[in-house]
């Protein structure tokens, strides 16, 4: 089976959960996998029987949006003879013929377009024609930010995140080492930023000091990017903070030492002004940390000090539930691959 996969650069974390998901599940069933160029005639790409071919779109433009889903990207489908399409921008087109999967974007949870960008705000105005139009809508909810406005549960697929099996529960003696290591042998935070959102790193470093003036602690908090590397402007504000001996900013950390650091630490503190970071909530949760978030971008009260260590809290603005106990295996049979597969986050708490 040929399974064309339809990515954009800003389509967010969702879509690059789903991707990851459906990479692994493709080399447990001997997939190719392969980027579509549009250099390249389809007959010279050497696309196998079994194949996952990724296009990608760059374009922020609605009127280019609109020629690609409706011309473009359908005659791309008929050269490369796929067999079923998962889009991960949150959209499905009428004038693709092959039963069309869809990742549920931020449009579908968001109706403001100032919390969207260019492509979830297309894929936002195409909402009504994908719910009708998409075989199946893949999505880690079932429903929207509006109580009164569900998503078709009868056309969902849930597939929730779930975080690597390297990240897993410390016993105490083993968050020794780590902390001895990297914070002075003192309990500390941690926290992930994207990588140059000066906003959200100002308003974790509010709630840091309003911990350290109730607390008189010396506790360490210790901030990680959320991809390749934190931003300049993140290090210069860093430099003029009051307590910045206190803030650890750390790079060029291996995934297998960050699970280390991760699941020594007392708290995992979630800071995200706009919406919230579920596969780093999925992570916490796995290694059985307290979440500590953010409501409507002011930091609860008694967050920092009062949470107990046993309790697993994730809040955002949007309307999302509470989790209540560690992060579980996904066993799902697969809307693209016959079988049933288990995607693995590693042993509960």
């Amino acid at each position: 089976m040929r399974i064309a996969v339809i990515e954009h650069s800003g389509a967010g974390d969702y879509a690059d959960y789903i991707s990851s998901v459906l990479d692994e599940a493709a080399r447990q069933h001997d997939y190719q996998i392969k980027s579509w160029s549009n250099s390249v005639p389809a007959f010279q790409q050497q696309i196998a029987a079994d194949a996952i071919i990724y296009i990608y779109i760059e374009s922020i433009s609605a009127l280019l949006l609109n020629w690609l889903y409706n011309v473009k990207i359908p005659s791309i489908l008929k050269k490369i003879k796929a067999e079923i399409v998962l889009d991960l921008d949150g959209v499905a087109s009428s004038k693709i013929k092959i039963p069309q999967l869809v990742a549920a974007s931020a449009s579908f949870f968001y109706d403001d377009p100032k919390q969207l960008n260019n492509i979830e705000n297309y894929a936002h105005k195409k909402l009504h024609l994908t719910e009708k139009t998409a075989t199946k809508i893949i999505s880690w909810l079932d429903k929207k930010a509006d109580e009164n406005n569900s998503l078709n549960t009868e056309n969902t697929f849930l597939l929730p995140f779930t975080a690597p099996e390297v990240f897993r529960t410390f016993e105490w003696h083993e968050k020794i080492m780590v902390k001895a290591q990297h914070a002075d042998n003192k309990d500390f935070f941690v926290a992930v930023i994207e990588d140059n959102t000066i906003d959200d790193f100002v308003l974790l470093l509010q709630a840091f000091s309003k911990f350290k003036k109730w607390q008189q602690s010396n506790m360490q908090l210790l901030v990680f990017p959320k991809y390749e590397s934190l931003g300049g402007d993140i290090y210069e504000k860093h430099t003029t903070y009051k307590y910045r001996d206190d803030v650890r900013l750390l790079k060029d950390i291996e995934e297998k030492e960050l699970a280390a650091i991760i699941a020594s630490a007392h708290s995992f503190i979630h800071v995200s002004a706009h919406r919230p970071q579920m596969l780093t909530i999925a992570v916490a949760m796995q290694c059985s940390l307290p979440v500590i978030s953010f409501t409507r971008r002011m930091p609860k009260a008694t967050s920092l000090s009062s949470l107990p260590a046993s309790s697993l809290v994730a809040e955002s603005t949007v309307g999302l539930p509470s989790f209540t106990s560690a992060s579980k295996a996904v066993a799902c049979t697969s809307p693209l691959f016959g079988s049933s597969m288990t995607f693995s986050s590693g042993s509960t708490a």
